[in-house]
């Protein structure tokens, strides 16, 4: 007990009672006192003490009561700020809680009360888990662990906890404590830590690329599988290993390259070849870098390779499908350009001359046709092997496509070793090869220009092989012809020449001349073969040998084969109107007429424009039609000339290699003996023959006969004797304009084969 200043009022009135005590003995000894009034007076004393101490001892334990319950009231707010308390009975059903929890969940106390044993589960453990709780505690022992709740808003609380069991005075379970800490945040926290590591160790393990983490001493830290894929290694893991003793075979280079890595260095490169540990090799694309420790020290270095074996495979693959040909293994006309341009650096630096050479074989489609396209391909198989081996290093060959080779020399000796080494080539195709079981020849054209006489660009020194190759064919082919100046005038002239054609086209420069086709049988009436001519402004009136170059363009020959097609069909429906009696009129055409669209529907078209049976007209035709660009598509448009009722004429007949084939696969209907063995029958033999057999061919076939090139009485009479159907040449009739054709024809009604003036 304390005043209003602290001052302790027992213990002064302990002072004061003793002071009265010690005043009542001096009182007492002055006056003599006697030992029973001393007793007395100690019995007082003591008596004052005793109950001071007893008045002490009761602040002092009302003093202790108070702080117990301070504490108490202090831990109470402790549970309830940082600890989730709750008591549940013997069936797991909540009697009490505290805030915290209330808060914590989102649940009131009936709420939860209403909740069977357990409905506070998320249901992450397994019940086996839930169970051995149960039966710890039920068993009366104290139980700790983590669970997992779900609160009212169904988001996951994670608790550690311990549970404690109360029991009665007989042991009776009575009720069960539970106090627990949220630790949701740290096992969340803990969660995506896990996450984190377990998605960057798959990242490691399972990336695309062959990666490994080193120390310092060339130890495994870490590798993904595709390091052990690339190399072929068959242990599940390389970590703690060295990768000397993984890789004992890593040579000396790649050893200096590391400790330059753990220098400080970095170090790349797009494709090397590396032995793998079973002994294959593979190719890789690698990068070697240092890692770094917190302290800027090199802690070891990460190699990252990439297994490009495969897709360097692949880039070959395509590569040879961009740049070599798939039947020779030849480079193709792409890459010949490209190494064509490297060969003229090449050539400039070593002041050497770089012959450039075009090849075509002669007569190649011939065999494609008669032996058929396996035969062709053999054959370029062995002309492409044979210039190889002719060659050997002194040159580079390319098939540009078909039948077309191209060839480059290096001339160091200068030209001659050029123009040698093309003989040697030539030399080694004319050797026999056997095809299908027979032995043929192969002979051919070759155009060569030499960089840098004649020219020192790419496409000019092409331009310049292909100008002579063009003459080599034109002069009866198997020949090898040099670029010189002159053919690229001729060119420019060819092309000057083709212009003028088109614009002789729409000037109707274009006319036909008709030269009789006179039959042997008198009573016969005489056909016309329709002839072009050119009345050039300048020129004059010029014949098809004149002009005959621009024909090879394929859209000149196509356009002038249209307007020969119309004023013939033209010209013999005039004739008919007129009552004019006439047999057919022949109309050439060359290969370009077969290569655009249907020959039968174009003529055809023009039949009915002009109102005339198909019956007059008579398509004439010669083997190079077989041969050319368009021939794909002669043999279709043939039986569709025949169903509509055109004559089909085979021309030239006998000068070609095929034609006896053709008669049997084409709806021929008529043969013309070439001018070539008509013209000296009478002093060549052998010519006799053929033109004796000719004959007799078509008769047996079944074939009209005409005979090209009647130049006299004497051949006249010959062919007349061996059964020659027709006849047409200049003996008879030379070409005439329309005009002159009503007098020919009123002339030669009827009657048989005889000159006219």
């Amino acid at each position: 007990m304390a005043d209003a200043n602290g001052v302790d009022l027992g213990a002064v009135l302990v002072v004061v009672l003793a002071a009265l005590a010690a005043l009542h003995l001096a009182f007492l000894a002055v006056r003599g006192f006697q030992i029973t009034d001393v007793l007395a007076a100690l019995t007082a004393l003591f008596s004052v003490v005793v109950a001071e101490g007893a008045l002490a001892a009761a602040r002092y334990q009302k003093r202790v009561s108070e702080r117990s319950h301070g504490e108490a009231d202090s831990y109470r707010r402790m549970l309830n700020d940082y600890f989730l308390v709750s008591k549940v009975d013997t069936q797991g059903r909540f009697c009490e809680a505290n805030e915290n929890l209330l808060r914590r969940t989102g649940y009131s106390i009936e709420e939860l009360a209403r909740k069977p044993m357990g409905g506070l589960s998320a249901g992450v453990y397994s019940d086996e888990y839930l169970a051995t709780m149960w039966g710890t505690v039920q068993s009366g022992q104290t139980w700790s662990g983590e669970f997992c709740d779900r609160a009212k808003d169904g988001s996951y609380i994670w608790v550690k906890a311990i549970v404690i069991p109360w029991k009665n005075a007989r042991g009776e379970l009575e009720s069960l404590t539970t106090i627990g800490v949220d630790v949701t945040e740290q096992r969340s926290a803990e969660i995506e830590l896990k996450k984190a590591h377990a998605g960057l160790e798959a990242f490691i393990k399972h990336a695309p690329a062959a990666v490994a983490m080193f120390d310092t001493q060339m130890r495994y830290l870490a590798h993904t599988d595709r390091w052990l894929q690339d190399y072929h290694l068959t242990q599940t893991s390389l970590v703690g290993l060295g990768h000397y003793d993984v890789f004992p075979e890593i040579p000396q280079h790649w050893r200096e390259k590391h400790l330059r890595i753990l220098n400080g260095a970095t170090e790349c490169c797009d494709e090397e070849r590396f032995q793998r540990a079973d002994g294959t090799e593979n190719i890789i694309r690698w990068e070697v870098r240092p890692w770094y420790m917190p302290d800027e020290s090199i802690g070891g270095m990460v190699m990252l390779t990439e297994e490009i074996s495969g897709r360097k495979k692949l880039q070959d693959q395509l590569w040879s499908l961009a740049k070599l040909d798939s039947l020779t293994g030849l480079p193709n006309r792409l890459l010949f350009n490209e190494t064509l341009r490297d060969a003229i650096v090449a050539a400039s630096e070593s002041g050497s001359n770089l012959g450039v050479a075009l090849m075509d074989l002669d007569h190649f489609k011939e065999i494609n046709d008669t032996l058929g396209h396996d035969a062709g391909d053999e054959v370029l198989k062995i002309v492409a092997q044979r210039i190889q081996n002719t060659l050997g290093g002194a040159g580079t060959i390319s098939r540009l496509g078909g039948d077309e080779f191209a060839v480059l020399i290096l001339g160091h000796g200068g030209d001659e070793d050029i123009y040698g080494a093309l003989a040697s080539v030539k030399e080694a195709l004319e050797e026999p090869m056997n095809l299908a079981g027979t032995l043929r020849s192969c002979s051919a054209s070759i155009g060569v220009t030499i960089f840098p006489r004649d020219a020192t660009d790419p496409s000019d020194l092409l331009k310049n092989a292909d100008l002579a190759l063009y003459r080599a064919k034109s002069f009866g082919r198997g020949r090898t012809d040099i670029f010189s100046p002159d053919l690229r005038s001729s060119i420019d002239r060819r092309v000057e020449l083709q212009a003028a054609a088109l614009e002789g086209l729409r000037r109707d420069e274009f006319m036909l001349y008709f030269q009789p086709i006179v039959p042997s049988d008198s009573g016969a009436p005489v056909s016309f073969e329709a002839l072009l001519r050119w009345q050039h402004p300048v020129d004059g009136l010029l014949s098809p040998g004149r002009f005959d170059e621009i024909l090879e363009e394929s859209s000149v020959a196509v356009a002038i084969g249209d307007r020969v097609m119309e004023l013939a069909i033209a010209q013999a429906a005039a004739w008919e109107a007129e009552g004019l009696e006439f047999g057919r009129v022949a109309i050439n055409v060359t290969g370009a007429d077969f290569a655009v669209g249907s020959l039968a529907d174009r003529l055809k078209a023009k039949l009915n424009q002009y109102n005339l049976v198909p019956s007059k007209i008579c398509i004439e035709v010669t083997e190079r039609v077989f041969l050319g660009s368009g021939s794909v598509n002669v043999g279709d448009a043939l039986l569709e000339l025949d169903a509509l009722g055109v004559e089909i004429a085979l021309d030239d007949f006998g000068t070609g290699y095929a034609s006896l084939s053709h008669i049997k696969k084409y709806p021929i209907g008529r043969l013309k003996i070439d001018r070539s063995f008509v013209m000296d029958m009478q002093d060549n033999t052998d010519n006799l023959s053929i033109v004796q057999a000719i004959v007799q061919l078509g008769r047996s076939l079944g074939l009209c006969i005409t005979a090209e090139g009647v130049e006299s009485e004497a051949q006249l009479a010959l062919l007349q004797s061996m059964g020659c159907g027709s006849l047409q040449g200049y003996y008879l009739s030379k070409p005439r304009p329309a005009a002159e054709v009503r007098r020919f024809l009123r002339t030669k009604r009827r009657g048989g084969a005889s000159r006219v003036a």
